[in-house]
């Protein structure tokens, strides 16, 4: 059972999603709240698997909610769910900790997919998000050299992780166990310095983009 919370401040939305969920074999929502105060409040208290967090709530937003909850959650999957597609909110949702970013018009079936694929260690993203995600890391200047350090197996992974696959789609195409890829997975996170999968994913198309520019000079 995946236990889920809501946090939106639209009552017709938010009690839409709350049926989503119960209706949903498999899942479970364990609080549904209005407020980012009232989600550091109960969110703690019922231990979800994953969050749905609207971006703009009131008093702090749920960035700042997501950020707060993830420093003392760690292992909580929080998703981004908002009708905004802003590269400033996105970037600063997977600073805050956010595992995914999905917008609020995507179809059920995409916003349950996206609950499933954070689950199973996946960090439900577009393509589209994903490469505007490397040109705001293009615009802080990370360093592109970053993935030099990481080993053979870790670079591989590194591009499955890209790919969107999750670990237990990257543990079947390499034949290895689910559990040896989560620790590749945390080395990897640890040595390019960031926080969440799409972070480093988006250095890994930031990387061969690069190297693809200085092939052309």
């Amino acid at each position: 059972m995946t236990t889920i919370a809501i946090v939106e401040d639209d009552r017709t939305l938010r009690e839409t999603l709350v049926e989503l969920i119960d209706g949903t074999p498999g899942f479970r929502c364990v609080c549904a709240c209005s407020t980012s105060k009232e989600a550091l409040t109960l969110v703690p208290k019922n231990m979800p698997d994953v969050v749905l967090m609207d971006i703009h709530l009131p008093g702090e937003s749920g960035i700042v909610c997501t950020a707060k909850l993830t420093a003392q959650i760690p292992k909580l999957q929080v998703i981004i769910l908002t009708i905004y597609k802003d590269i400033k909110l996105i970037f600063q949702a997977l600073r805050a900790g956010a595992s995914g970013y999905v917008l609020k018009r995507s179809p059920h079936e995409e916003i349950l997919r996206a609950i499933a694929d954070v689950r199973a260690g996946g960090s439900p993203m577009t393509g589209e998000i994903a490469r505007m995600v490397v040109r705001s890391f293009k615009q802080a200047q990370v360093n592109s050299d970053a993935t030099e350090d990481l080993s053979a197996r870790e670079l591989e992974i590194l591009v499955l992780l890209a790919e969107g696959l999750s670990n237990k789609e990257i543990a079947a195409r390499l034949g290895v166990s689910a559990g040896t890829v989560r620790t590749h997975v945390e080395h990897i996170l640890h040595k390019l310095h960031v926080r969440c999968r799409g972070e480093a994913a988006a250095i890994y198309f930031q990387s061969k983009s690069t190297s693809s520019e200085a092939a052309q000079v």
